[in-house]
């Protein structure tokens, strides 16, 4: 068995997502996956287009098809995503019971003055870097206040970017080396994994989130709790780039890659 564990994996009970649970459980059983865990957007932001599109009875139901499905020979984990923990926690604990899931995925998906920076339109008439300055602002806050097991695609903003025509190839260590060191700090005292998340690899920018160049960093401090998740959405990128996000995870010097079951970490070897 291959041991990958997709960590970030959307349902058709996420509102811009389109495949069951349970066929996506089949596709990983095809694939020798050691498990998938499954992901529903719980996003409270007005502006996001999967705002208010989270029905827990219905996600909970596609859960249980799916492990039927799965019938113990694939892993199946219950997560759910969560956009800016730090501002819409409150709201959010109000209708998820976050015991009842394996791992929650903290998000960020807009940022304030700028809208969602996952498209061209949060750049225009605007400056990109300092809009990116605020991506990663946002991500200090929320990873020092928020209830999370994992750091979801750090660095989504080059999706935004380079949909905007804009440079998007830049290595932010060099604009914000404190920022970023601390933010990999924080994840590391608090023990929330960073998530490699490899839809950049299916997209123009064409590379993971976070680079490698904060994963070698991230390495470096003495971070070894790392996810791999291929943000699954729809057709035809299902769990795409996981081989290649799991070689990058070699090459940065990791032997070990998570999953978590309970909110508890646990460890599977990369070689």
């Amino acid at each position: 068995m291959i041991p990958i564990t997709d960590m970030h994996v959307h349902t058709s009970d996420s509102p811009d997502a389109d495949i069951p649970a349970r066929e996506l459980v089949a596709r990983g059983l095809n694939m020798n996956l050691a498990g998938i865990g499954f992901v529903a957007h719980v996003d409270l932001d007005p502006e996001d287009y999967c705002y208010g599109g989270f029905k827990e009875n219905t996600y909970n139901r596609s859960i249980e098809l799916a492990r039927r499905e799965a019938a113990n020979r694939i892993l199946v984990l219950k997560g759910i995503e969560v956009g800016e923990p730090h501002i819409y926690e409150e709201q959010v604990k109000e209708i998820v019971d976050y015991s009842a899931y394996d791992f929650i995925t903290g998000a960020i998906h807009s940022v304030e003055g700028a809208g969602m920076i996952l498209g061209k339109s949060a750049y225009e008439n605007a400056n990109p870097l300092e809009i990116v300055e605020r991506y990663y602002t946002e991500t200090l806050q929320m990873v020092a206040e928020a209830d999370m097991d994992i750091l979801a695609h750090m660095g989504l903003f080059r999706r935004g970017l380079a949909l905007a025509g804009l440079e998007h190839d830049f290595n932010e260590l060099e604009l914000w080396p404190d920022t970023i060191l601390r933010i990999l700090e924080i994840i590391i005292d608090r023990n929330i994994s960073l998530e490699l998340n490899t839809s950049g690899l299916r997209r123009r920018e064409n590379i993971t989130y976070p680079t490698p160049w904060i994963l070698e960093l991230y390495h470096r401090i003495g971070g070894t709790l790392i996810t791999i998740g291929s943000d699954t959405h729809r057709e035809p990128y299902v769990f795409f780039g996981l081989f290649d996000g799991r070689q990058l995870l070699i090459e940065s010097g990791f032997k070990e890659v998570f999953c978590f079951e309970n909110r508890i970490p646990k460890r599977m070897s990369l070689v």
